[in-house]
């Protein structure tokens, strides 16, 4: 797979494309990898009318995995995900973020909201996380080990990794996913420029995700954004149950595109 660098840092981030249409960045959330969309349906779901530009987050995959929490900044995440998209000539694209993703996608729209068409919000919110307890909870238990990060997921999902998940999980840098969580915790809300977004939002999560209160209260702020509550599911749910959350994403991107045929 192909790899650009990114141009403050000079960390190396691992991307890959597939499909046909407009352009749609695909970022993954904490632990995760580009293969995630293609594992768990997304990939076959949108590649027929959307050109995925998916890619290993710093810290994870086959992305480089520099040291330290000052290594995760919100400028390096979006910078990292501007390089790929310079790298393909892209001047403009739809983001999906979930979870972890979501957040770097609230840090594109702070910070390069020009390089975006729109954005779909996955179960997470651009407020500060310094106090956040779900945040802090994982920080802990990945300093315990990725065994115990594993047992802890199965246990709270009641859905088994498939053996070629759990082995890419059990086979990431602990210390890198520290930091790169420490980076969230130690930076600060993302929510200064909400008031000024002119671009479609889509934000969803799960009435069970204990983002679910400040995910729906960010969309609040933002003028025109809309908010999908998913009855039932819990964090790793929002993700997970592609058969709920694929078609409010689809619904979204088809309404964007047809409003704006330019694109």
């Amino acid at each position: 797979m192909p790899f650009t660098s990114n141009p403050i840092d000079g960390t190396k981030i691992r991307y890959e494309v597939d499909g046909v249409g407009p352009p749609l960045l695909l970022v993954h959330g904490t632990s995760g990898s580009l293969e995630l969309w293609a594992e768990s349906g997304y990939r076959d779901a949108l590649r027929s009318d959307y050109r995925l530009v998916m890619y290993d987050l710093r810290g994870h995959g086959e992305s480089g995995h520099p040291d330290g929490s000052e290594s995760y900044t919100p400028e390096l995440h979006v910078s990292d995900a501007i390089a790929v998209l310079d790298e393909l000539g892209i001047e403009k694209a739809h983001v999906f973020g979930y979870s972890m993703g979501a957040w770097i996608g609230f840090a594109i729209l702070k910070y390069a909201p020009h390089r975006m068409l729109s954005f779909v919000a996955g179960a997470n919110h651009p407020y500060p996380k310094s106090d956040d307890k779900m945040l802090n909870y994982w920080i802990g238990l990945y300093e315990k080990g990725l065994e115990a990060v594993l047992e802890s997921f199965e246990a709270s999902t009641d859905v088994p990794m498939s053996e070629t998940a759990r082995k890419n999980f059990l086979s990431q840098d602990v210390d890198a996913i520290v930091g790169v969580m420490g980076g969230v915790r130690h930076a600060t809300g993302l929510d200064a420029e909400m008031g000024s977004v002119s671009i479609p939002v889509l934000g969803y999560a799960g009435t069970e995700d204990p983002v679910h209160e400040r995910a729906s209260k960010a969309a609040t702020e933002i003028r025109g954004a809309k908010f999908v509550s998913i009855e039932g599911l819990d964090h790793a749910q929002d993700f997970l149950r592609t058969d709920l959350v694929i078609p409010h994403i689809t619904e979204f991107l088809a309404d964007v595109e047809s409003a704006n045929p330019s694109n």
